[in-house]
């Protein structure tokens, strides 16, 4: 990934405040190469390199006698003595590109110019983020450009359009290709369309509509006759109807969709509820996901409780995603787990054991047994597993 405005800013804070833990340091008897996070701190390693001809060429990049380096590794088959660095994480020596210390297949370093972090040229070729975008005609290439002037990930000649990530689309009608904005502020940027076609990442859209096609949510499109999640055509009409059910499930009110918008079979719109995160039901079915939970109960099915001693006290923490359970029985996902007792169900981080266990009155089923689950249950149900 290339670096950000948002990492220039973060890196220029950490130099002013550690401005001798960033880039390579030499004393002569080994070279090292130094970062330093607000996680882990400082760190460094060492680095394979000839102390008396090692040259700091900046913080990233560095060259011995015999090896050209970045962030301290080997850029392996890196010419040396003609190795230079240029702007924007970019090096060349006499027979390569580097972007951030890859290869830049095929770039020539003659007439490599830079135009962004992304975006790249040579004599033959654009490259975007490294990788070759194969333009028919360089002199009519350009990157298209949203409705608030910034640049997107769409691109064309007076021959081809082009999605960024190196795909090629024929024959586009010149004059109006364009990319979709998107009418929320949330958008992909990976539509794009001219007067015949609408397409996703490049790929067409079958029967897609291009004079109605609007990107109505992240990679959903709409268009008069249906919506469209990525470039796939869904049976929903009007996307923009739909309500959401927690974070998995939608209704227009007369079915119940996944997130692909498959109708949930067998879904009671009028009763349908999500219970909590991955637990939904109506008055006759619980679902996990969009799976059906057999011999669940409705009425009185739950998520399985979870507690915590991370603070040193017991602390209720909700309910789980994927274990549930009803009177009778314990389900993990849509699967009943055999044996296991519902009423002592439960799941709890214990601070001797694992970071979660879970178990009931008679077994552990994930973690460990360990000396405060036994002092738990013998205080709780005045009893040890056997």
């Amino acid at each position: 990934m290339k670096k950000s405005i948002v990492l220039i800013a973060v890196t220029f804070v950490l130099l002013t405040f550690v401005s001798c833990s960033i880039g390579y340091k030499n004393d002569g008897k080994e070279v090292t190469w130094h970062t330093w996070n607000e996680g882990s701190g400082h760190n460094s390693q060492k680095v394979d390199a000839d102390p008396e001809t090692f040259e700091i060429l900046n913080d990233d990049y560095g060259r011995d006698k015999t090896y050209a380096f970045y962030r301290g590794d080997i850029i392996r088959g890196a010419d040396c003595q003609s190795f230079r660095v240029l702007e924007k994480g970019f090096a060349v020596d006499k027979f390569n590109v580097y972007d951030e210390g890859v290869l830049m297949k095929g770039a020539d370093p003659t007439s490599f110019k830079i135009h962004s972090y992304e975006l790249t040229e040579d004599k033959k070729d654009f490259y975007n983020n490294g990788k070759a975008l194969n333009v028919r005609d360089k002199s009519s290439f350009e990157i298209l450009k949203d409705k608030s002037g910034e640049n997107t990930s769409w691109g064309k000649d007076k021959n081809n359009g082009y999605y960024l990530n190196g795909t090629v689309i024929p024959n586009i009608d010149y004059a109006t290709f364009h990319p979709i904005d998107a009418e929320r502020p949330i958008q992909s940027g990976c539509y794009a369309a001219d007067k015949y076609r609408v397409f996703f990442m490049g790929k067409e859209i079958p029967e897609a509509d291009p004079a109605t096609f609007k990107e109505v949510d992240f990679y959903i499109g709409q268009d008069k006759h249906r919506a469209y999640q990525r470039e796939m055509p869904t049976q929903i009409k009007d996307y923009t109807k739909l309500s959401q059910i927690g974070r998995l499930m939608y209704s227009d009110g007369i079915n119940i969709y996944d997130l692909d918008f498959h109708i949930l079979q067998d879904a009671d719109v009028a009763t349908f509820e999500h219970i909590s995160d991955n637990w939904y039901k109506d008055e006759s079915h619980v679902w996990w996901s969009n799976k059906l939970v057999n011999g669940a109960d409705p009425k009185t099915f739950r998520p399985v409780p979870v507690s915590s001693y991370y603070s040193g006290n017991k602390g209720t923490m909700g309910g789980d995603f994927n274990y549930g359970k009803d009177d009778k029985h314990v389900f993990w996902n849509d699967s009943i787990i055999p044996g296991a007792d519902a009423a002592s169900f439960e799941k709890v981080d214990f601070p001797d054991g694992d970071s979660w266990t879970v178990f009931d009155r008679n077994r552990v089923y994930k973690g460990k047994d360990s000396p405060k689950l036994r002092e738990y249950l013998k205080k709780k149900y005045g009893k040890l597993y056997e």
